[in-house]
C-alpha cells in the first residue's frame, strides 16, 4: 500500500498539491491501549442533535448530519481530524489541466453491506443521481458535466468549468458512495453502504442503532460492536444525559460546556464548526427585498454581547461568510458594526420608520440568540414572533417549502470555501429561495472556484467578503458557533476530530 501523502487545503489550491495517493484516513488508527485492555463487544452509546431523515442521502436537509451517514456510506475523499484531505474510497486523483478534468483512482477489494462489489460504475451512478433536480446535493455538483468510466477502478470527471478545490467537495455529503442498484431501483429504506457500519434498527427521530460491518474494507480499524445514537435536541437534557452516564459521547452547547468539565467529564473542543446565520426570504416578506433593510437588521445585531453573554466566549464574531484560521478568511476585515442610530435611518430611508412584524424561526439550540436578536430588532422597529420547528423541519420550512420568512440557520462550512459560498449565495440555490442577488457577488465566487495561485485565490475571498458587507446578501452572518464534544472515561483513542460530530474512527471501550 502506497505511503499517504496529505495535503492542507490552503497549500490544495495549488494544482500541484492536488495529487494524492495512499491509505485512507482511519486505516488502523491509533488506539492508546492494547487490544486485550478493549472490549471489543460494547457498543458506544451517543447523543446528537438531529437524526437522518431519510437514507438516501440526497434528501439531508444539511450538511450538520453528513456525519452520521459516513457511519454506514464511505465518502470518496476523507478529512483527517485536523482538516487534511486523505483518500478513502478513491486512493488519489489528479489534474492534467487546472481543476476541469479529474482522474480517479478507486479502492480495489471494497465490498458493500449486501456483499456487491464497489466500482467505478458506483461512482458515476451517484455523482449523476446527487446532480439530479430533486437531489439536496444538486449545488455541490453543479459544474460536473460529464462522468467517464476508464475501468472498474478508474474514471475521469469532467467539469464544466475550473474548480481546483473539487476534490475537498466530494468529503462531504455529495461524495457518499451509493450501490447503482440502489441509484437505479430507487430502494433507500434499509441503507446499503461501504460505510463501517449497518443498520440494525432505525426509529425514525428516535435512535439509530448500528452494528460494526464485517465487509468493511478496513474492519480492523472498528474496535467496537456496535454505535447507538440517540437525538437528543434539548441542551440541557443532553448535558444530564452525558453527565449521568446514560450516554458515552455528546455534543454539548457553549453554555453548558463550564458544568461539563465541572463534573470532570473529558471534553475537547470544535472551533468555529458552525455558522450561524439568518436566512431572509423577501417573497414572504417583501421589505427584506431592500438592502437598506438587511444592512439594517444586520446593525441592529449586537455580536459581541451575543458570543460573551449567551455563548461565554466559545463562538466567535462573524463578519464574513469563512470561518476563522480557515482558508479564504480575510483577517483585514472589519467586524460590523452595532449601530442602533444608523439602523434606525437606513430603516427609514428604506420607507419603513414604523417597522415591520414577521415570524421568525429559530433551532431549539438558538432559542436564547433568537430571543436576544428578537429584542435588539424591536429596537429598530422589526417585531418578530419567534416559532422553533422541531429537528430538520426548520429546512422544510425555509428552503423546501418556504413559510417562514425569517430565521436562523446554522450551517457547516465546506473545506473549500466556494462551493459553500454558491450553495446559500447563488439565486438560483434553493437555499436562496428568496432569489436575492449581489450584483457580482456569484461571478466572483464562481472565478474564485478556477483561481490555481494560493495568492491570488485568497484576494478573491478577500473581494467577496468586502462586497458581502457592503451589501447584505441571502443570510445576515451572526457569529461562528464553537462546541464541546464531552465523552466518558471509559473510552479510549478518540481524536479531536475538528471536522463534524460524532465521528468515531477508531475509538474503543475501555474493559
Amino acid at each position: 500500500m502506497k505511503n499517504s501523502r496529505l495535503m492542507r487545503l490552503g497549500v490544495a489550491v495549488a494544482i500541484s498539491s492536488l495529487m494524492l495517493a495512499g491509505c485512507a484516513a482511519g486505516d488502523k488508527p491509533p488506539v492508546d491501549g492494547k487490544s486485550e485492555d478493549l472490549d471489543l463487544g460494547a457498543t458506544v452509546s451517543i447523543g446528537t442533535r438531529f437524526l437522518q431523515n431519510s437514507w438516501d442521502p440526497s434528501k439531508m436537509p444539511g450538511a450538520t448530519i453528513v456525519p452520521i451517514y459516513e457511519l454506514v456510506y464511505d465518502t470518496l475523499v476523507r478529512v483527517t481530524p485536523d482538516l487534511e484531505l486523505a483518500p478513502g474510497l478513491a486512493t488519489s486523483w489528479s489534474t492534467p489541466d487546472g481543476g476541469t478534468t479529474w482522474n480517479f483512482e478507486l479502492r480495489e477489494g471494497v465490498a458493500f453491506s449486501d456483499g456487491s462489489t464497489f466500482d467505478a460504475e458506483d461512482v458515476r451512478a451517484t455523482l449523476e443521481y446527487y446532480s439530479g433536480e430533486a437531489s439536496n446535493s444538486r449545488p455541490d455538483l453543479e459544474t460536473v458535466s460529464e462522468v467517464t468510466i476508464v475501468d472498474d477502478t478508474h474514471l475521469e470527471i469532467q467539469l464544466s468549468a475550473p474548480q481546483v478545490g473539487f476534490p475537498a467537495t466530494l468529503t462531504s455529503r455529495a461524495g457518499l458512495m451509493l450501490s447503482s442498484d440502489v441509484v437505479t431501483s430507487g430502494e433507500f429504506d434499509q441503507p446499503i453502504g461501504t460505510g463501517k457500519f449497518v443498520v440494525e434498527r432505525d426509529a425514525p427521530g428516535v435512535q439509530l442503532d448500528l452494528v460494526a460491518s464485517s465487509t468493511h474494507w478496513n474492519a480492523d480499524a472498528v474496535r467496537i460492536a456496535g454505535v447507538s445514537l440517540r437525538w437528543i435536541e434539548d441542551p440541557t437534557a443532553m448535558v444530564n444525559a452525558i453527565r449521568s452516564g446514560e450516554i458515552d459521547m455528546a455534543l454539548i452547547e457553549p453554555a453548558q460546556a463550564e458544568s461539563v468539565k465541572g463534573a470532570g467529564i473529558r471534553t475537547y473542543e470544535m472551533s468555529g464548526t458552525e455558522f450561524v446565520g439568518i436566512g431572509v426570504n423577501p417573497d414572504l416578506a417583501p421589505e427584506l427585498a431592500d438592502p437598506r433593510v438587511r444592512a439594517a437588521m444586520s446593525m441592529a445585531i449586537d455580536r459581541e454581547g451575543l458570543v460573551e453573554g449567551i455563548f461565554f466566549g466559545r463562538a466567535s464574531v462573524a463578519n464574513q461568510f469563512i470561518a476563522p484560521q480557515r482558508f479564504g478568511f480575510d483577517a483585514a476585515l472589519p467586524d460590523i458594526p452595532y449601530d442602533l442610530d444608523a439602523a434606525r435611518e437606513l430603516m427609514a430611508e428604506a420607507g419603513y420608520a414604523d417597522g415591520f412584524a414577521y415570524t421568525f424561526g429559530a433551532q431549539a439550540n438558538n432559542k436564547q440568540l433568537a430571543e436576544a436578536i428578537q429584542a435588539d430588532w424591536a429596537s429598530i422597529g422589526i417585531d418578530v414572533d419567534l416559532v422553533f420547528p422541531q429537528g430538520a423541519s426548520i429546512a422544510e420550512a425555509t428552503w423546501i417549502k418556504p413559510t417562514i420568512p425569517i430565521a436562523t440557520q446554522n450551517l457547516v462550512p465546506t473545506l473549500d470555501p466556494a462551493p459553500f459560498l454558491l450553495r446559500h449565495l447563488s439565486v438560483e440555490t434553493v437555499r436562496n429561495p428568496g432569489g436575492i442577488e449581489v450584483e457580482g457577488l456569484e461571478d466572483l465566487i464562481v472565478t474564485s472556484e478556477g483561481i490555481e495561485d494560493t495568492g491570488a485565490r485568497q484576494q478573491a475571498f478577500a473581494e467577496i467578503g468586502a462586497l458581502t458587507q457592503e451589501i447584505v446578501p441571502a443570510y445576515i452572518p451572526v457569529l461562528w458557533r464553537n462546541f464541546t464534544v464531552a465523552y466518558s472515561d471509559k473510552i479510549i483513542g478518540l481524536e479531536e476530530w475538528q471536522g463534524g460530530f460524532p465521528i468515531i474512527d477508531g475509538i474503543g471501550v475501555q474493559k
